[in-house]
C-alpha cells in the first residue's frame, strides 16, 4: 500500500505513526467523486457535513456532530479550515472552490495545540500540489448532464533554473444549474394603490435554472536549494458568481396546503418539500431602487471574490528548524437576494461584507540525538469584517417622503486580535514509546461597531441613544479572554506499522458579538456570546499486517457553553447565546484491504452519541390563534412555556442530540483496475449511509432528515502512464436530496395554529460526468 504523509502535529509523519484521529483524502479520491468544493468533499468522509449557505455566516462545518450555526456575522465555526496552511475559522470558506489537491486531511476532535485558534471540535487541512522535477503540462475537460456544467482545468509545473520551481494551475467552472427556480411572472398581491405602480406586477426570474460561474487560479513559486533555507509562496484566487443568496435555500415544509405563505398569502409556484426545485423571484425594478444599495435592476445576484496568500520558510540547520508561515486571505462578498424563499421576495436584503485576515506563526523544533526534542512557537491574528446591510421587511416600510423601502440600513464593524504560545516537549521514555506534553495560551481581543444609519417604523433608531450606549443609533462591543489548553499524549509503537497512543485533549473557541437588527430597546447584551471549551481524551489503534490496514479511535469528549443560535420571526432577529453542556461518546474506524494488485476495499464508519445536558433554548417558529390565552394555549411538540404568564415559548434540550449529528455514519467501496490490451481500465463503487439528524437547530418537524443511502462509480481507461484518461463518474446515483443544514423561515410564521415554515439547503441530486484528462 501507499505510504500516506500526514502534517497533523506540523510535521511529517506517516498516517499510521501520528497519534491522531485523521482521514487523508487523495487526490484520486477527490478526481473520482468530483470533489470540486468542501460541501462535497465532506460527503466522502463519515461524520462530516458541510453546508453552504451563501448569506451572513456562509456556511456551516460538522465533524462528529459538532458545528455551529451558519446564519449570522460574527459567528466563527467550532470546525477550522487551513488552505496550504493559512487558518480561518470563518463559514465563508466553504464558499470557496478547492482544485489541484494534492491531499486533504480531516482531523478529528480538539486541535488547539499546533493549529492557531478555534478549532475545539477539528481541523479541515487542504494541501495544494507544488512544482514538479520536470516539466510537465496537464489539464482536463469535463462536462456534468444533468446540471449541464462544464469544468475545464489545466496546470503548468516544472524547474526554473537550478534551485526554483514553478507551477500555475486554473479552474473555468460553468454550471447552468441542478436546482430549478420555479418563480414566475404575476400580479403582486402586496401591492396597494398607495405603492408606486412599479411595485404592482412580480417580474418572476429570467433563468428557471440556479446556476454558478467559477473561475480559480493559483501560482506556487519555489526555493528548494541543497542547502539550509527553502521557501515556497502560493497566491490563490476565486471569483464565483450566481444569483443570489437566497437561490440555494427552498422551502421545506411544513406547509397549511399545498403552497408556502408569506405573511398568510401563498406562493402560487412555490411547494413545500425537499427536492431541485425552489421559488426565489427578482423583484420589480422600482422596489430596486427604493432599496438604496442594492444595484438597482431587482435581479437576485451574489458574487465572492476572494483570494490568499501564504508564505512558508524554513530554516534547517539539523538538530533546529524554524519556519515561519505568513497568512493573508481577503474575501469580498456581495448579494442582492429574496429572503423568504418565495416568488414574492417581499423580504429583501442586500448585503455587502468584507473580510480580511492576517496571520503569522514562528515555530520551531528539534530533532536532537537524546531523548527530549521540543516543538515551540508564536502565532498572531489579525482580523477586520465591514458589513453594510440594507434590508426590507415588506412594503409596509415604505416611505414616500423619500420613495424608500428599506426597514433597516446598518453597518457593522468588528475587529479581531489573537496572539498564542504554544510548545510541546517529547520525551522518548523507550525507542518505541514517547511522551508528549504541551499547551496553548492564548489572550484573543474583538470589538463590535454598529450604527444604524436609516430605519422605519420601530426600527428607526438613527437619533436614539440605546441602552448603555452615549451615541445616538450606535451600539459598541469589547471582548477579551485568555485561555490556556494543555494536551497530553502517551504513543507506543509495538511493531512496524503499529501504534497505540492515548490522550488527553482540550480546546477553546473565542466568544464574540453577532449583528442585530437594533430597536430601541436593543443592547450589546443582545449580541454577545462566550466562549466554547472542550476537554476529554481519546485511545487509538492503527496498524497494518500484509494487505490489511486498520485505524481506530475512541473518544469521550464533554462540551460546555456551546455557541448556538436561532432565528425569531416574530423579531425578525438571531437569537444568540450558550448551551450547557454536551457529552460525545463515540469511536472511528477505517479500513483498507488489498485483496491483490488489481482489487482494494475500504470501509470507514464513525458512531458519536452526542448529548445536551442543562441546556434550555428557543423553540422553533409556532403562531398561536387569535384570542390564545395562556390558560388555554398548547405549546407545539418537544416545546413548553417559559412560565406561568405569558405566550413565550422554550425548548428543553436536555438528553437530545444537537443539530447535523447522526448517531451511525459510514462508507463501504472498492477501487478496481485491470491491465488489458496495453491499457489500464479501472472502477470504483462506494455506497454512503447516515443516519437520521436534525438539519436546524431548533428541531422544528420538518428539518429531521431521516437516514438515507447514497451511491457513487466511476470507470475509467488509461494508459499505463496515465498520459491520458478518460473518467465517467456517477454521484449520488440514488438521487437523494438530503437536508444539510435548516433554520426558521424568514415570513413563514404566518398562519395561526400552525408550526412556522422551514427553509432548508439540500444536497446535490444525481451528478454523471464524463471527463477527458491528459498529463504530459
Amino acid at each position: 500500500m501507499e505510504e500516506i504523509v500526514v502534517t497533523a502535529r506540523r510535521r511529517e509523519e506517516t498516517l499510521l505513526d501520528v497519534p491522531v484521529a485523521v482521514s487523508a483524502v487523495s487526490a484520486s479520491t477527490l478526481s473520482r467523486s468530483n470533489a470540486i468544493d468542501l460541501p462535497k468533499m465532506a460527503e466522502i468522509v463519515p461524520s462530516v457535513i458541510i453546508s453552504n449557505s451563501r448569506s451572513s455566516g456562509g456556511g456551516s462545518i460538522a465533524i462528529r456532530g459538532i458545528s455551529s450555526p451558519s446564519g449570522v456575522v460574527g459567528f466563527e465555526q467550532s470546525v477550522s479550515v487551513a488552505l496550504d496552511g493559512i487558518q480561518t475559522s470563518n463559514g465563508k470558506i466553504a464558499q470557496v472552490g478547492i482544485f489541484d489537491v494534492q491531499q486533504i486531511e480531516i482531523l478529528k476532535g480538539p486541535q488547539a495545540l499546533f493549529f492557531g485558534k478555534n478549532s475545539p471540535a477539528g481541523v479541515i487541512s487542504v494541501t495544494t500540489k507544488g512544482p514538479t522535477d520536470e516539466l510537465e503540462v496537464s489539464g482536463s475537460l469535463g462536462y456534468e448532464f444533468v446540471g449541464r456544467e462544464w469544468i475545464g482545468e489545466g496546470a503548468v509545473s516544472g524547474p526554473i533554473g537550478q534551485d526554483f520551481g514553478f507551477r500555475v494551475a486554473a479552474r473555468y467552472r460553468d454550471l447552468d444549474g441542478w436546482l430549478f427556480n420555479d418563480a414566475g411572472q404575476a400580479p403582486n398581491p402586496f401591492y396597494t394603490p398607495a405603492l408606486p405602480e412599479g411595485f404592482a406586477v412580480l417580474p418572476g426570474v429570467e433563468d428557471n435554472r440556479s446556476g454558478n460561474t467559477e473561475l480559480l487560479g493559483r501560482v506556487t513559486l519555489a526555493y528548494t536549494p541543497p542547502r539550509a533555507f527553502s521557501a515556497t509562496l502560493k497566491a490563490f484566487a476565486d471569483r464565483y458568481r450566481d444569483d443570489g443568496a437566497g437561490s440555494s435555500g427552498q422551502n421545506i415544509g411544513p406547509c397549511s396546503g399545498p403552497r408556502p405563505r408569506m405573511y398568510g398569502i401563498p406562493d402560487p409556484f412555490g411547494e413545500c418539500r425537499a427536492d431541485n426545485h425552489m421559488t426565489n423571484g427578482d423583484i420589480p425594478v422600482a422596489v430596486a431602487q427604493a432599496i438604496p444599495l442594492s444595484r438597482g435592476d431587482g435581479r437576485n445576484f451574489g458574487a465572492t471574490d476572494f483570494q490568499s496568500v501564504s508564505l512558508n520558510m524554513e530554516l534547517d540547520l539539523g538538530a533546529v528548524s524554524i519556519t515561519s508561515l505568513s497568512g493573508y486571505n481577503h474575501n469580498w462578498f456581495r448579494s442582492d437576494y429574496g429572503l423568504d424563499n418565495t416568488s414574492f421576495s417581499q423580504l429583501y436584503a442586500v448585503e455587502r461584507d468584507r473580510i480580511n485576515e492576517y496571520s503569522q506563526e514562528l515555530r520551531l523544533s528539534t530533532d536532537l540525538d537524546g531523548p527530549v526534542n521540543f516543538l515551540g512557537g508564536v502565532y498572531y491574528q489579525k482580523t477586520t469584517r465591514d458589513v453594510h446591510q440594507d434590508i426590507s421587511l415588506g412594503y409596509g416600510f415604505y416611505n414616500p417622503a423619500n420613495d424608500r423601502v428599506t426597514t433597516t440600513d446598518t453597518v457593522i464593524e468588528q475587529d479581531g486580535r489573537a496572539i498564542s504560545v504554544f510548545g510541546q516537549v517529547l520525551y522518548e521514555i523507550t525507542p518505541d514509546l514517547e511522551f508528549a506534553a504541551g499547551g496553548r495560551y492564548t489572550n484573543e481581543r474583538k470589538t463590535h461597531h454598529q450604527e444604524v444609519l436609516y430605519g422605519f417604523g420601530s426600527f428607526n433608531v438613527v437619533d436614539v441613544v440605546l441602552p448603555g450606549e452615549t451615541e445616538p443609533g450606535v451600539i459598541n462591543g469589547r471582548y477579551e479572554e485568555n485561555n490556556f489548553s494543555p494536551e497530553v499524549t502517551l504513543t507506543w509503537h509495538p511493531g512496524v506499522n503499529r501504534t497505540i497512543y492515548a490522550a488527553y485533549k482540550t480546546g477553546f473557541k473565542s466568544g464574540g458579538f453577532t449583528a442585530g437588527l437594533p430597536r430601541a430597546t436593543t443592547e450589546i447584551g443582545d449580541l454577545d456570546f462566550g466562549s466554547e471549551r472542550v476537554k476529554g481524551g481519546e485511545i487509538g489503534f492503527k496498524g497494518r499486517e500484509g494487505p490489511l490496514q486498520l485505524t481506530s479511535a475512541f473518544f469521550l469528549y464533554n462540551f460546555s457553553n456551546l455557541q448556538v443560535n436561532a432565528f425569531d420571526p416574530a423579531r425578525v432577529s438571531f437569537v444568540v447565546g450558550n448551551a450547557g453542556s454536551l457529552r460525545q461518546r463515540g469511536f472511528d474506524v477505517e479500513t483498507n484491504y488489498e485483496v491483490n494488485d488489481m482489487l482494494t476495499l475500504h470501509a470507514a464508519a464513525t458512531y458519536v452519541h452526542n448529548r445536551f445536558k442543562d441546556y434550555v433554548g428557543p423553540c422553533y417558529s409556532y403562531t398561536f390563534p387569535a384570542g390564545t390565552t395562556r390558560g388555554t394555549a398548547v405549546p407545539p411538540p418537544n416545546c413548553s412555556f417559559v412560565n406561568d404568564t405569558a405566550l413565550t415559548l422554550q425548548q428543553d434540550q436536555d438528553g437530545r442530540v444537537p443539530a447535523r449529528s447522526p448517531d451511525f455514519s459510514g462508507n463501504a467501496g472498492f477501487q478496481l483496475t485491470v491491465p488489458t490490451g496495453g491499457l489500464m481500465l479501472g472502477a470504483t463503487g462506494d455506497m454512503f449511509y447516515s443516519d437520521g439528524y436534525w438539519s436546524s437547530d431548533t428541531k422544528a418537524p420538518s428539518t429531521y432528515q431521516d437516514s438515507f443511502f447514497r451511491f457513487n462509480a466511476s470507470l475509467s481507461v488509461a494508459e499505463p502512464d496515465d498520459r491520458w484518461r478518460l473518467l465517467l463518474v456517477g454521484r449520488n446515483l440514488s438521487n437523494k436530496y438530503y437536508l444539510q443544514y435548516g433554520m426558521d423561515r424568514t415570513g413563514g410564521a404566518s398562519v395561526p395554529g400552525n408550526i412556522g415554515e422551514q427553509r432548508g439547503y439540500v444536497a446535490r441530486g444525481r451528478e454523471i460526468l464524463l471527463q477527458a484528462s491528459f498529463r504530459y
